[in-house]
């Protein structure tokens, strides 16, 4: 299939894809919902304190093609259809806020270059291989047999490629030279020009930041989204029609058009530059020190793992207060006890049936745990310290250590790995700090779907059940 062809019904499939979408979109948008966590709420992105996501979230790769021409000395003069090439793209991206994120690119193909051959020199004869000052041509057909002098650095390696030098009638009618300079005839004379074929391939590092989220309020059902980019990257134009390999560095940016098909799929419209020495294309000369390589591409973006994000509420610093005064007045009745004589203490006594035959008894000091941690507070030891006692003076007790989470923040899936690790962290303890036989100590979890106590924030915690 030919090329413009492949790439114009690519277009065309895509604008029905994005159209579709649309509509969809705004009859979701239309529902009365509750939005990340909060009914009826906006927030500011840049002014808004986010969770932190795991590594593993936030994840997009693409993959998509389009057009792309090539920005030299004498490109611009060439057929436009004749310029433009296919560009293959993939890109994996990697967002560390609802605003910003990192994303590496490919792309590379065949760049349709013009040269007139009249001026300018080219790399291959002075680029520190054996061909240095055309001294491995001295004396081959079709190559002037001119020795090391400076002429050969005017000498089109892709002349040889194009022409039959070795005809001395060919060569009168395509080779002059002018001084110390050698030209092609036609280009000098009657204005033709000549194609170059460029391999390449470059890989690129970009930051990227999605514009609509950093002016205005977050929106992870928003349809439409523009995404400036900029970054640097390497670029390597393999050697072909005697020309050598060359690995440059260069700088590229652009903009991403996003269009939201799911909560996992996109569609992706990327306009995008990048600026390379003068030498990518092999030759060096006029009055440019840079050229550039110009790209239009569709691709498909698919995100993996968590897609949206979830605000950092503020702590209710009036809340903790409260909740260090009822510590300190629990403190000081425990010192009260523990100054009175209890040679022997009762185990506690069962507080709920589970089964007809079986009582489920707690230990009285649950571990309470700070929001959205798992990290046990040096203050809550205490409490793991009274659990292990009373495991190593009943050696035929079992444990199960249940963790929970506070059903006011957080949504229900976070909640539930929540409480787990605070149960394993505690479990952990009881094995390794206090050397409880693990064969003893169980682990179970129920995150926000069991709230053992009325009060919100003492749902962050550990509950020893004995069995």
């Amino acid at each position: 299939m030919n090329k413009k062809v492949f790439f114009t019904t690519f277009l065309f499939i895509a604008s029905l894809f994005s159209l579709t979408a649309q509509e969809e979109s705004s009859r979701t948008l239309i529902v009365d919902e509750v939005e990340y966590g909060q009914p009826n709420q906006t927030y500011n992105t840049y002014k808004t304190t986010w969770k932190k996501n795991r590594f593993k979230d936030n994840w997009i790769i693409s993959l998509g093609g389009g057009a792309q021409t090539y920005f030299g000395i004498d490109d611009s003069k060439g057929p436009t259809q004749d310029r433009v090439t296919f560009a293959p793209q993939f890109s994996i991206a990697k967002y560390f806020s609802p605003i910003w994120g990192l994303r590496l690119n490919f792309t590379g193909g065949s760049l349709h270059g013009f040269n007139d051959g009249s001026f300018g020199t080219y790399v291959k004869w002075n680029h520190g291989t054996k061909d240095y000052m055309g001294q491995s041509v001295v004396g081959t057909p079709g190559y002037p047999n001119t020795g090391p002098s400076a002429a050969m650095l005017t000498w089109d390696p892709a002349w040889n490629h194009m022409f039959d030098l070795t005809d001395p009638a060919v060569y009168a009618a395509n080779i002059g030279q002018d001084g110390d300079n050698y030209y092609w005839r036609p280009g000098r004379e009657q204005g033709k020009l000549y194609m170059q074929h460029i391999k390449y391939v470059q890989a690129n590092i970009d930051f990227m930041f999605d514009f609509f989220n950093l002016v205005g309020n977050y929106n992870p059902k928003r349809f439409f989204e523009i995404t400036p980019f900029g970054g640097i990257g390497i670029y390597n134009a393999f050697s072909n029609m005697g020309s050598v390999n060359m690995l440059v560095a260069g700088v590229h940016g652009g903009l991403i058009t996003k269009f939201r098909l799911s909560d996992r799929l996109g569609l992706n419209a990327e306009f995008s530059g990048s600026v390379v020495p003068d030498s990518f294309d092999g030759q060096i000369g006029d009055t440019k020190s840079m050229e550039g390589i110009g790209q239009a591409t569709l691709s498909v973006a698919y995100k993996f793992g968590r897609t949206d994000w979830e605000v950092a509420e503020p702590m209710d610093y009036e809340l903790v207060n409260r909740l260090n005064d009822e510590i300190n007045t629990l403190r000081e009745r425990n010192a009260k006890l523990a100054a009175k004589e209890c040679p022997t203490c009762p185990p506690p006594p069962p507080v709920v049936k589970a089964e007809p035959t079986s009582d489920v008894k707690f230990l009285p000091d649950p571990v309470f745990f700070r929001l959205d941690k798992s990290v046990i507070d040096p203050s809550e030891w205490a409490r793991i310290d009274k659990a292990a006692t009373y495991l190593t003076e009943h050696p035929d007790v079992n444990v199960v250590v249940t963790g929970y989470a506070d059903k006011k923040t957080g949504n229900p899936q976070y909640n539930m790995k929540l409480s787990e690790r605070r149960a394993k962290t505690v479990a952990q303890a009881l094995i390794e700090q206090y050397g409880i036989n693990p064969l003893r100590v169980s682990i179970n979890w129920s995150g926000d779907k069991i709230q053992p106590f009325k009060i919100n924030e003492w749902n962050r915690v550990v509950i020893f059940v004995i069995e």
